[in-house]
């Protein structure tokens, strides 16, 4: 489905009774790892906290676009699904303590202060309010920084210096800049919480306020005026402070500030426990604000969650479900789903749950986890096809069909949320599904509610988080309860071939249904309330339940209501829009092309579409007529497949896809190709003999910028030479970009020549392939031919993960680290070599 790139719905709270259906509709779908009293506030006593006079430390995350998304959609308010669902993964991973960005936000339309002219947007306060009343309820506590050194579309310190022409470093020093910016904090702080009844400022869920985001500007007395105004307003929370890479000496001198937040990427156990002693020891309170989630092992969190010092750490960042199916995807390469999309990100999730163990173990027995919710049944090929909505926790899923009554497994395993949507390759006819959340321990949950589908129709599900999936609407509010009305409303939908509607319904609106042919014209249609009632064209005060109507072949229905309560689902049954009565047509292969030669040895096999096909299935194997295959692959849905293992080099394969839909199974011909053989010799990567003189060598190996000073120079008929110093950043390096990219396939690791003298340094070799980043360390150069196999080469903890892809060699880097020293590493010719 595409969403509409529009805001979502307002929500305006009526009165601090929606408290109760706000936050009953969902309770918390996990234990608290070691409850605390959420009336309670989190204190400071020298550089620790505490909570009821206990330590308190924490594992945590950070949530960011809780307030204000650009995930889905583009910029917008996030659903309340979507809140209430990434703090319930919080929740299950053991977390205690979130930080978010977007709980406070200017510069945007959408923002809680769009300009200094707009004035304040009390509006935006909805999602705000309901992420901190939800986050109290399930006992996390929250750090909130109110603004951000970085421009991004939630707005940083430059929409204060902006109206007045300023530059942004005058954020620190201009009065009216101040006053602007302490006049948002202050309002921000004393906002009272229609959800709660509290101010922002006397709710303990709120543990602390940041000045802002890796602040990089901050002075000793912006610090300490802004300390003084916070702990004015807000005198029980803690305030803290932090810039991005290192440690701000004015945040350690200033007395206001609780807690100093520094950042990794990436982060070191050694680098981490000598800031946490050096923040201690002036006496405040250590947490890493932000780390690189790609960097949680056990290594790294294990001598951390011993160490008393280290109060806290929040990897960056989380991301909860998707409305209707999947996750919400994010692109900084540090994106966090539970509980883990490949083994590397399910492995850090592993990781940040045990340090949570560790810092703050659980009591009492995690309650089930669900229920899930199927968002859309459609038909692909005659064959059902399932879309659902994931439940926090669930660590994968089985889906269940009954047709008589009778609830068995539909598939073999456990499926995961990134294999939503899902096709039934059996079951035609009339069948019911349901979907069951199955938690790490192998617990099933609770299921969500069953939808029934006859063999010629489709159904969408609408649960009302937003009204994206409507044709038209009016005078609608959506809550967290329920799309409730203001004063009448109505909700319309489009779908061909309607057959029937059902619309959950919360409290005693009154309803009528409505059908339409042309979306304009409105005829109201019999309807049967929950209560058994049947009403033929008149409206129908429903006393809860369910309201259904049977729509007879319209292309539009609405339901109309008014009075107290509202709508909480819409389920429309529709004709499959496709039906087949047919086997598919013959699928003809396309690449790899018939008798192609040297394919690599992870080819994408391609092929025509066919159409009225559900899906297909793929056959490779080493023999002519198929036998024994090496691969089969099903339930594709696309016309592309790539075998997720290496086939074997030098080697003729035969294959064939076969389309497959409800009415039969058609078989395209077979084809064969064979794969490139693997190099019987070296591949040169650099040899230093194409440069000129060391300026040129210069110019195509360019320093890090980032890094500590570094020189290459040429050394004709030897090699590279590096003349480095390390120093504060602790590292140097030179990287050379090859354009075009190398061909180094089927290569068995790298060999360089190398010799160190000066202080003793660790070696880093890194490379890059398709876009992707690798690196291995040497402790020590040693003086003559290192190898190094591809398979000792792993993803920086910075850097996302990825393929290696040796037909696409794009960079290559060298590093010194360690230090501080001055030292040189001369880098012989770097070859590619051949497996032994």
């Amino acid at each position: 489905m595409t969403r509409k790139a529009q805001p979502h719905a307002i929500p305006r709270w009526a009165s601090l009774a929606a408290v109760v259906l706000a936050l009953s509709l969902a309770p918390p779908a996990h234990a608290s790892p070691a409850p605390t009293d959420p009336a309670r506030f989190v204190t400071r006593s020298d550089s620790r906290l505490t909570l009821d006079g206990k330590p308190f430390r924490f594992a945590g995350t950070n949530i960011y676009w809780l307030g204000l998304d650009e995930n889905v959609g583009g910029v917008a308010y996030p659903t309340f699904f979507r809140i209430r669902d990434a703090l319930d993964t919080a929740k299950a991973m053991g977390m205690t303590v979130v930080r978010s960005h977007m709980l406070a936000s200017t510069g945007n339309p959408l923002s809680i202060l769009p300009s200094k002219e707009a004035g304040f947007n009390d509006a935006a306060f909805a999602t705000v309010d309901y992420a901190i009343a939800y986050a109290g309820s399930i006992g996390l506590r929250l750090i909130l920084p109110l603004t951000d050194e970085w421009a991004y579309y939630h707005g940083g310190h430059r929409d204060f210096t902006e109206p007045y022409g300023l530059p942004p470093e005058a954020f620190y020093t201009d009065e009216r800049v101040i006053a602007d910016y302490q006049a948002y904090a202050e309002h921000v702080m004393r906002r009272v919480n229609p959800l709660t009844g509290r101010a922002y400022n006397a709710d303990p869920t709120i543990m602390a306020w940041e000045f802002g985001n890796e602040l990089e500007g901050m002075t000793l007395d912006w610090i300490n005026r802004n300390a003084a105004a916070f702990r004015t307003w807000a005198p029980r929370q803690l305030i803290a402070a932090g810039r991005r890479f290192d440690i701000d000496a004015d945040t350690l001198a200033a007395p206001g500030v609780d807690i100093v937040d520094v950042h990794y990427y990436p982060p070191t156990a050694e680098r981490v426990a000598a800031d946490a002693a050096t923040v201690t020891g002036a006496g405040k309170v250590y947490l890493a604000g932000e780390y690189a989630s790609t960097a949680a092992t056990k290594e790294l969190l294990t001598p951390l969650a011993a160490n008393r010092d280290v109060t806290g750490m929040l990897s960056w960042s989380l991301f909860g479900h998707h409305d209707r199916n999947g996750f919400v995807q994010h692109d900084d390469g540090f994106t966090l789903h539970y509980p883990g999309d490949d083994a590397r990100m399910r492995a850090a999730v592993e990781a940040q749950a045990a340090f949570a163990a560790q810092v703050s173990p659980a009591t009492g027995r995690p309650a089930r986890v669900g229920p899930p919710l199927i968002t859309q049944v459609d038909k692909r090929g005659g064959l059902n096809e399932l879309r659902w909505r994931g439940a926090a926790g669930a660590a994968g899923y089985v889906v269940e069909r009954a047709r008589h009554g009778r609830w068995s497994a539909a598939h073999q395993g456990l499926l995961t949320d990134n294999q939503t949507p899902w096709i039934d390759p059996e079951a035609t006819g009339e069948v019911s599904y349901r979907v069951v959340p199955v938690d790490r321990d192998g617990r099933r949950g609770t299921p969500s509610e069953p939808v029934r589908v006859t063999g010629s129709q489709v159904a969408l599900v609408d649960p009302l988080q937003t009204t994206d999936l409507a044709d038209g609407h009016a005078n609608v509010t959506i809550t967290p309860a329920a799309a409730v009305a203001a004063g009448e409303a109505w909700l319309s939908w489009s779908r061909p071939g309607l057959r029937r509607a059902r619309f959950d319904v919360a409290g005693r609106p009154r309803i009528k249904v409505q059908v339409s042919d042309d979306g304009s014209t409105w005829r109201t249609v019999r309807h049967e309330s929950g209560d058994g009632r049947v009403t033929a064209e008149t409206e129908h005060e429903s006393t809860g339940g369910q309201v259904t109507a049977e729509i007879e072949g319209a292309g539009h229905v609405r339901v109309v209501w008014s009075g107290g309560g509202g709508l909480t689902r819409a389920t429309l049954w529709s004709a499959d829009p496709a039906p087949v009565s047919a086997p598919p047509a013959a699928p003809a292969a396309l690449t790899p092309a018939p008798g192609a030669r040297d394919v690599l040895g992870t080819p994408a096999f391609t092929w025509s579409p066919s159409p009225g096909a559900s899906f297909y299935t793929l056959t490779v194997s080493e023999h002519a007529d198929l036998s024994d295959p090496v691969l089969t692959a099903t339930a594709i849905t696309g016309t592309e497949h790539r075998p997720p293992e290496q086939l074997e080099p030098g080697v003729t394969y035969s294959w064939r896809v076969t389309a497959v839909n409800a009415a039969g199974r058609t078989s395209g011909a077979v084809s064969s190709f064979a794969t490139r053989p693997l190099p019987a010799s070296p591949a040169v990567v650099d040899d230093f003999t194409g440069y000129a003189d060391s300026a040129q060598l210069a110019a195509a190996y360019p320093g890090n910028p980032g890094g500590d000073p570094i020189t290459p120079s040429l050394l004709p008929g030897q090699g590279m030479r590096l003349d480095y110093t390390l120093g504060g950043a602790g590292y140097a390096g030179v990287t050379r970009t090859f354009s075009p990219a190398l061909d180094v396939w089927g290569q068995h690791g790298l060999e360089l020549r190398l010799a160190r003298t000066g202080a003793p340094a660790k070696i880093t070799v890194q490379f890059v392939t398709g876009g992707v980043y690798f690196e291995h360390t040497l402790d020590a150069a040693p003086d003559g031919v290192v190898r190094v196999p591809f398979t000792a080469f792993d993803h920086p903890s910075w850097a996302g993960a990825g393929p290696l892809d040796l037909t696409r060699f794009e960079q290559l880097s060298f590093y010194a680290g360690g230090g501080p020293g001055t030292g040189t590493l001369t880098v012989g010719q770097v070859t590619a070599y051949p497996a032994p």
